[in-house]
Formats: structure tokens, C-alpha cells, sequence
């Protein structure tokens, strides 16, 4: 059985509450369709019912008993007004904001799940990255002692790639020019997430365009002191850094390039050292190397919420909400 048939079975255990904010777009009442058939989650629409059911029957798509919190319920943005004035206190907060939020259904989901009435969310099908995203850190927060949320790609890679089944890629979404210290921030919870979401040992890859000091460059610096602040986070983990990237998945080069760290095994969680190189990284692999790239998955947050590419398929979505109600924690 593959990881991501881990996952799907993991999330199926206990199943979540996944909210749908973009719930006219058909992609994501296909999804919720096949979600609710798999068991994965329990999709929650988030929007109008009248006007989601007639995008539904325009569709030929049967809801069935899937449920529709309703957008224009009085009492609920009442409640969600108040909700939204407790978090953001002490500043405040302008009526003309309240009803904004009030009316874009990504902010009503997050107040949602901020509010404890539902377990995740997943949006960015028809909205912005930045949109989703500050929307999650306003009314859903971050985790108790994180200091930083950041972001990261499940590569579901082509039988023939040397790395098989699955590689995390990290930060390909969210942070665009991450200090030493915030590296290593990011390449632990990515190396958490590939332990507690899909069973994975993590085996860490710190990318640069160095590979053992053979560059002398400050970019290539801010690899290696990163690497060093992870190894004395992580010493149980294997963690090579700074490397190139092909050193890192093919142990051949890597023995002769950095052999003190040569293994028979590449390198499954791929940090990047800036958003550039992120996030053109992981749409090569993806486009030119056969993989699915399911994510952004948000990492960080007190209940996930992750990011859907605008590209994304049914089949997308459907992945990343399993992905979700794995993140969910007791």
C-alpha cells in the first residue's frame, strides 16, 4: 500500500469535518461528491444553499445529504460577527469589516473553524493564495509555541523516479526568502509532517546550488547554518546539507560529491532555499517529471487549512482534503 493509501485510510479512521468555502465552483462539489462516496471526510459546503444546489442541478450533480451551512443565515453572522471582534481584539474592528468578512465565504469558513464548528477547511480553487491564507491566520491562528507557518507539496512521483511512492517539498508556497533560522523551521515541520501524516522517516535534503562548501556564497552560508540548527534539533535524523539536488536523490552522486553522507536511499523531503526555487522546483517536477503535487499543505496552524492550486482538478481537491482530515489532531 502506497503512503497517500495510508493517508486515505488514516483519514477514513475518523472521519472529519472539512469545510468547502468555494462551493459554487464545480470542481469542489465533484470533490465533496466523491469525498462523502470514499469516506475520507465529512465535506461541509459553506455558501449559499439555493445558489450552490442550482450550480449542483446545472451540473448534473447529486448533493445528496451532504450539508450546506448557510452564508446568509441571520443568527449565524451575528454569532460570526462576534467571533470574528474576539479574535482580532484588541484591535478593532469596523462594522463595514465585519460585513465584508461576513460575505466572502473563505473568512466565514475560517471564522467557522476558529469558532470549533468544523475540524478543517480547504480553499484557493477560485482564490488567492495571500487571501486564504491571511483569512487562516486572522480568525484561525497559529499553534501553541509556533513560531512560523509555512508550507509544503505531497509529490506522488512516477513509478520510475528513483525517490518512490512520495517526496515532501518544502517551502514551494508561502515563504519567499526564509532566514537561516526560518529554514530550519521549515525543514523540521516538514520532516514532522512527513512522520506523523504519512509514516515516513524522514531523510532531509537542505538544497542549494553547493553541494559540501563547493560554492563559497552567502545563499550557500545560509543552507549550512539552516542544516546545522536542524541536525542539533534532529540528530536522530538523517539530514544532508548543503547539497544540489540531484546529489540528493541519486545516491551514486551523492557518495561522490558529500561521501560522508552517502546512503543507498535518496533523499525524501526536499527543502528549498527561497520560494524562487520552490516553487519553479515543484512545478518541474510536476510538469516535465510526472508527479502529482498535492498541496500547498499549511503546517503550523491551530486546524488546517490548506491551499488548492488554481489549476487544481476534482481529483486535487479530493486528495487535499484527505490530506486535511489526516492533519487533524485529537
Amino acid at each position: 500500500m502506497s503512503k497517500f493509501d495510508q493517508l486515505f485510510e488514516k483519514a477514513k479512521a475518523t472521519p472529519r469535518k472539512i469545510l468547502l468555502p468555494e462551493s459554487l465552483d464545480i470542481r469542489v462539489l465533484e470533490a465533496a461528491v466523491t469525498t462523502k462516496n470514499q469516506g475520507t471526510a465529512i465535506p461541509v459546503l459553506v455558501g449559499s444553499p439555493e445558489s450552490i444546489k442550482q450550480a449542483a442541478s446545472t451540473a448534473n450533480i447529486d448533493l445528496g445529504e451532504i450539508e450546506i451551512i448557510d452564508i446568509n443565515d441571520a443568527a449565524l453572522c451575528e454569532h460570526l460577527g462576534n467571533v470574528m471582534v474576539a479574535k482580532r481584539a484588541p484591535k478593532p474592528v469596523k462594522p463595514s469589516d465585519i460585513e465584508q468578512a461576513l460575505q466572502d465565504p473563505v473568512s466565514v469558513a475560517c471564522l467557522l473553524l476558529g469558532d470549533n464548528q468544523g475540524d478543517g477547511c480547504v480553499a484557493g480553487a477560485i482564490t488567492a493564495t495571500a487571501n486564504v491564507i491571511r483569512s487562516a491566520l486572522r480568525y484561525v491562528g497559529t499553534a501553541e509555541g509556533v513560531s512560523l507557518v509555512s508550507s509544503f507539496f505531497a509529490m506522488r512521483m512516477a513509478e520510475h523516479h528513483p525517490v518512490k511512492d512520495l517526496m515532501l517539498i518544502g517551502d514551494c508556497g508561502l515563504m519567499v526568502d526564509p532566514s537561516a533560522e526560518e529554514l530550519a523551521v521549515i525543514a523540521e515541520a516538514t520532516g514532522n509532517s512527513a512522520e506523523t501524516l504519512f509514516g515516513m522517516k524522514p531523510e532531509v535534503a537542505m538544497l542549494s546550488f553547493s553541494t559540501n562548501g563547493s560554492a563559497r556564497h552567502p545563499l550557500v552560508t545560509k543552507v549550512r547554518e539552516a542544516t546545522d540548527l536542524l541536525v542539533k534539533k534532529k540528530p536522530h535524523w538523517r539530514i544532508v546539507g548543503d547539497v544540489q539536488l540531484d546529489a540528493a536523490v541519486v545516491p551514486e552522486i551523492l557518495a561522490s560529491k558529500f561521501p560522508e553522507h552517502a546512503s543507498n536511499t535518496p533523499c525524501n523531503t526536499l527543502i528549498f532555499p527561497n520560494l524562487d526555487a520552490g516553487n519553479i522546483g515543484y512545478k518541474l517536477i510536476e510538469r516535465f517529471g510526472g508527479a502529482q503535487a498535492v498541496g500547498p499543505i499549511l503546517q503550523g496552524l491551530d486546524k488546517p487549512v490548506n491551499d488548492l492550486s488554481r489549476g487544481c482538478s476534482a481529483d486535487d481537491i479530493v486528495n487535499l482534503i484527505a490530506v486535511t482530515a489526516a492533519q487533524v489532531k485529537d
